[in-house]
């Protein structure tokens, strides 16, 4: 593999010159600019994106801060987002987080020693005291959603009221269910809370007789598998379900299946995410498409042209087998 001295030594020059090229900086001519590019071609000499990140303070890095990978709708976002910054010629810098001061702490510091110049958050641990760390060092930040700091200039939010609102109303009208459940993620956080008040708005609009059935897990399957095996267990009148994210109605299908409990015959199940699994579970999962796939364009155009973004996405039902409709 090419050097940068072999590249200085084939066209004769300093290697100082030859990263002043590289870099677009002034103070060689025409000739020997040439001398370099040409060798640099000739050796297929590709620089050293760290050594060049040192040398101007800067690099060609965006870091996107998830809480984990285990939840799919976290692996969507993740490609969504990578495929638009390898189109625009960067590079995604992922920060696994598990939503931990520490992990935070590190990569924090992290993306200052690697001269990031802009921040994708997507994380409940980020505080307001961290978005100023940030910010004090001209870093950039964009959130998405999942974040406990308001009034922020670049925001990707999601109208959550409005999807849990459209996928109960889909169950009521279309599925002919009443008596429905809501499977939560952590309550006390504000994109479940939201959802929360789209079902329980929902169920007092259509139903003159209504009961609202909070069940509260953590986004997990495990917790929807666990929350649905129990509740259903010991009730038999249940008509339908409407699940805070498809994780957990991936688990409450699997608890179904293994009580014996027909979908849609029996009960009726509905996501939110829309993830590319949800297509492939058994059956098929009627959800709340909240992933959209225009995000990572919006993203880059806002970095390139030094934009501000304020962006809401009004999520859509996905109707497969889970349901009747």
């Amino acid at each position: 593999m090419a050097t940068i001295k072999d590249v200085a030594k084939m066209a004769n020059v300093s290697t100082a010159t030859v990263s002043r090229i590289i870099n677009n900086k002034p103070g060689a001519n025409i000739e020997t600019e040439k001398r370099v590019r040409d060798a640099i071609n000739l050796l297929n000499y590709e620089p050293n994106n760290i050594a060049r990140s040192l040398s101007n303070k800067t690099s060609n890095l965006i870091a996107l801060i998830i809480p984990n990978l285990n939840n799919p709708y976290f692996s969507d976002l993740v490609n969504i987002i990578e495929t638009a910054t390898n189109k625009h010629g960067y590079k995604l810098y992922l920060c696994n987080s598990n939503d931990n001061e520490d992990n935070i702490a590190y990569f924090l510091k992290s993306i200052i020693d690697n001269y990031i110049q802009t921040v994708i958050i997507n994380s409940l641990a980020i505080t307001e005291k961290d978005i100023k760390y940030l910010e004090k060092h001209d870093i950039n930040v964009i959130t998405i959603d999942r974040t406990n700091v308001d009034n922020q200039p670049n925001t990707i939010s999601v109208d959550h009221f409005r999807g849990s609102y459209i996928a109960t109303e889909h169950l009521i009208k279309n599925c002919e269910c009443e008596n429905i459940l809501f499977m939560s993620g952590e309550i006390t956080e504000k994109s479940s809370a939201s959802r929360f008040k789209g079902y329980q708005s929902a169920m007092q609009e259509y139903l003159l007789s209504h009961q609202v059935q909070l069940l509260e897990g953590n986004f997990t399957y495990k917790s929807g598998f666990d929350l649905a095996y129990n509740t259903l267990n010991q009730k038999n009148d249940v008509h339908g379900i409407v699940c805070a994210n498809d994780a957990m109605a991936i688990g409450a299908i699997s608890a179904c299946h293994k009580l014996g409990i027909e979908i849609p015959n029996q009960i009726q199940i509905i996501g939110y995410d829309n993830c590319d699994l949800s297509q492939y579970s058994t059956p098929s999962l009627t959800t709340i498409n909240q992933l959209d796939s225009k995000i990572g364009e919006i993203i880059m155009n806002s970095i390139k042209e030094n934009k501000t973004i304020q962006f809401e996405y009004t999520p859509e039902i996905v109707i497969r087998d889970s349901t009747k409709a």
